[in-house]
């Protein structure tokens, strides 16, 4: 374990699509670290397998709920608070896109790409941090991907979206600095996940010369950006504010590595 042991004692920390993938992972460790937890899917199925294991952990509730609604995600966090009587940590991990070049992404395709990752990061931002500025403290960690500060072929919907996420987390750290409030980014670039292998680049050759293409020649393990995202998350971190880390293994120094689209 990096971190000291009892690092997040007594903290409550929400984290969006907290029990699948990397949101897992994140959530692992705070709970390792003392955290308790409330993780958020649109997928039953992901809530009651996220739940059951991280309740072995420390304390987990959690709820279905579609963040691209507003009233659903203010609803969600008022039985959080209901719960657990604050907020400390939120990390919007949540999100969703396809590989496409624009021939093949719709107005509606395009719209669900931004709300899914724009829109509820908003939203989720808004809901807590009507408790954080109340209670003076919070820290909030928005997740994109490495699209947000790179050109983005095969993934304008996202690029577009991500990129949202930066400015809007720059503002509201501006906006939120005099509520003791510390707002961050964390920009992976390639994780080892299956949803990076079955859903969105589906082609062992592809993954196999994308990693090559990485400067230090493999893709992120969850549990380092678990990690980066734990470490914006603790009171090491308070004044760090307004920040994107970059965690992608050197791709931003070289020509993007292309994924192959039709």
């Amino acid at each position: 374990m990096v971190f000291t042991k009892g690092l997040l004692k007594g903290k409550i920390a929400i984290v969006t699509g907290g029990g699948t993938g990397i949101g897992k992972s994140i959530s692992t460790e705070f709970g390792k670290l003392g955290a308790k937890l409330a993780i958020i899917h649109r997928k039953k199925e992901n809530v009651d397998s996220g739940v059951k294991e991280l309740s072995k952990i420390t304390k987990c509730v959690g709820f279905q709920a579609d963040l691209r609604d507003f009233a659903q995600v203010e609803n969600t966090f008022k039985e959080i608070v209901k719960e657990y009587k604050r907020i400390d940590i939120l990390v919007n991990n949540a999100g969703g896109q396809f590989i496409a070049p624009i021939e093949k992404i719709s107005p509606n395709g395009f719209d669900a790409v931004v709300k899914t990752n724009l829109y509820s990061t908003f939203y989720c931002c808004k809901a807590a941090g009507e408790y954080m500025k109340r209670q003076k403290y919070g820290k909030i960690t928005n997740i994109v991907t490495i699209y947000a500060v790179k050109s983005a072929a095969g993934m304008i919907h996202s690029g577009a979206a991500r990129a949202g996420v930066i400015n809007l987390t720059r503002s509201l750290a501006l906006e939120w600095a005099k509520y003791n409030l510390n707002v961050n980014v964390v920009a992976p670039g390639f994780v080892a996940t299956s949803g990076l292998k079955y859903e969105l680049i589906n082609n062992k050759k592809m993954i196999e010369k994308l990693k090559k293409e990485v400067p230090l020649g493999r893709f992120a393990d969850v549990q380092e950006i678990a990690d980066a995202v734990t470490y914006l998350s603790c009171d090491a971190a308070s004044y760090i504010t307004g920040q994107t880390l970059v965690i992608d293994g050197g791709c931003v120094m070289i020509n993007w590595p292309r994924i192959d689209i039709k």
